[in-house]
């Protein structure tokens, strides 16, 4: 404030001096007109004193807003620089001094591409430097900085063009160290062809492999086709000795025998004749997959009807009777559709208790098939065939849908044991699935799960098995 007042008195002094040269002496004056004089000059002193003290304070404000700006320029979190149109350094605050490993002041004058930027950088930051002056724009670089004994980093330069009080023109460049983001990216970038790399090397695998499965299908398909040919063959040929014993035990039993040879011959016919049921039970089964119809959409409430409605002497013998409520429209294959109920009726009648058979049909949706389902997210119904027959214990469920397996021996129930694992594949052709509740003395239930729709593959499939 001292040199303040010195500087107002000197200006004071000089002022009087330049009005004592300029203002020529007075005429005389009247009293009156030298007190309204003198008023006038207190009341200009009196504004003059008052503009000075704001002009003080605001020079005061001024003062200490430099101040401020100083600091938060020399303390910002990024590094600041002033570059003339050489790349020389004109000016820095001590964030960019301590960025670069040096002193400010030795900072200054330096150029600044060719003492703190990477070799291989260095042309990129001459050509920024060159954009901001020729564009007088805003211009973006990323580059790496080596610091005077320091560790090299990554950094983000962004400049703008400004000019002087002496409208000389600046690059102004902030300085944003970005070495964690770009080492970011680089690991980024080094998992991705790494992950590009694994993928390709999957593809390729995966290609191979589906070569080698496209191989080893149609061997399968080849070796399963022989193998249907061969059990069609093996089926029909076996058929005509069996009809020969048959027709040539008839014609014996015929002749005179005593009771004896009658009975080892009927033995004989009858063994002829489960062999034959074996075998055409066994065409069954491996027709279910080369003799099918394309899947058409069918009303399994009708089909179930007309099956109960056909088994004739059968129910009638044993007093059948049945509850067949309302069951959903499919995609099926009608005539095996019709086999399965029939199968499965067939297996309610034979293996009935002392009371009359009540066989029940029913169907339920299935909301959530469970991931076990062949068919995930489709809609599914579950099929009900109950009864009220001797059931069997669940501790052989694996084996009543396998091949000429029997719970019970030929004497007891007739039958060759191919029956269920018939149902099974019918079930398995449509894509579902088939399951048995029972218990001793209490009756069976037969739980077949099937979509409502097909694929359209598996139609097309469903036509070429046809």
């Amino acid at each position: 404030m001292k040199n303040r007042s010195g500087d107002y008195s000197r200006l004071r002094m000089a002022a009087e001096k330049r009005m004592h040269s300029q203002v020529d002496p007075p005429e005389e004056i009247s009293v009156e007109d030298a007190k309204s004089l003198i008023h006038e000059l207190r009341v200009h002193q009196i504004e003059l004193e008052m503009q000075n003290e704001e002009l003080r304070q605001a020079h005061a404000q001024i003062e200490e807003s430099r101040e401020r700006y100083a600091d938060l320029y020399d303390f910002a979190p990024v590094g600041y620089l002033a570059l003339d149109d050489k790349g020389h350094v004109v000016e820095a605050n001590l964030a960019a001094a301590a960025q670069l490993s040096t002193e400010r002041a030795r900072l200054i004058e330096t150029i600044f591409p060719l003492f703190y930027v990477n070799r291989k950088d260095r042309q990129r930051a001459r050509l920024h430097i060159m954009t901001v002056f020729k564009t007088r724009g805003r211009q973006t670089c990323e580059l790496r900085l080596k610091p005077k004994g320091g560790e090299e980093f990554y950094a983000r330069l962004e400049s703008v063009f400004i000019e002087n009080t002496n409208g000389e023109g600046r690059c102004r460049t902030s300085i944003s160290d970005i070495s964690y983001a770009k080492r970011a990216e680089e690991a980024l970038q080094r998992a991705h062809d790494e992950l590009e790399e694994r993928v390709r090397e999957r593809t390729a695998e995966l290609a191979e492999a589906n070569e080698l499965l496209k191989i080893n299908m149609e061997k399968l398909e080849r070796s399963s086709q022989e193998l249907q040919d061969f059990a069609f063959s093996a089926s029909h040929d076996m058929q005509e000795p069996l009809h020969k014993i048959q027709a040539f035990g008839s014609r014996i039993k015929q002749e005179s025998l005593d009771d004896l040879s009658r009975n080892y011959l009927q033995r004989m016919v009858n063994a002829a004749n489960q062999m034959s049921d074996m075998v055409q039970g066994l065409l069954n089964y491996s027709r279910v997959n080369t003799r099918g119809e394309p899947f058409t959409s069918v009303d399994l409430t009708e089909l179930a009807q007309e099956v109960a409605d056909g088994m004739g002497p059968l129910a009638l013998e044993a007093g059948a009777s049945f509850e067949i409520r309302k069951l959903p429209t499919l995609d099926t294959d009608p005539n095996q559709i019709r086999q399965l109920f029939r199968n499965l009726i067939e297996n309610a009648l034979k293996f009935r208790s002392e009371r009359k058979p009540l066989i029940k049909i029913f169907s339920k949706i299935v909301d959530d098939p469970g991931r076990s389902e062949i068919r995930i997210g489709k809609q599914h119904y579950d099929i009900f065939v109950g009864d009220n027959g001797i059931g069997f214990d669940e501790r052989y469920l694996d084996r009543i849908f396998t091949l000429f397996q029997r719970l019970h021996g030929r004497s007891a129930y007739e039958g060759t044991g191919m029956g269920l694992p018939v149902c099974r594949r019918i079930v398995e052709r449509h894509g579902g699935s088939i399951r048995a509740e029972s218990e001793p003395g209490k009756g069976s239930t037969f739980i077949i799960r099937l979509p409502v729709k097909q694929d359209r593959l598996e139609t097309i499939i469903g036509r070429q098995q046809s």
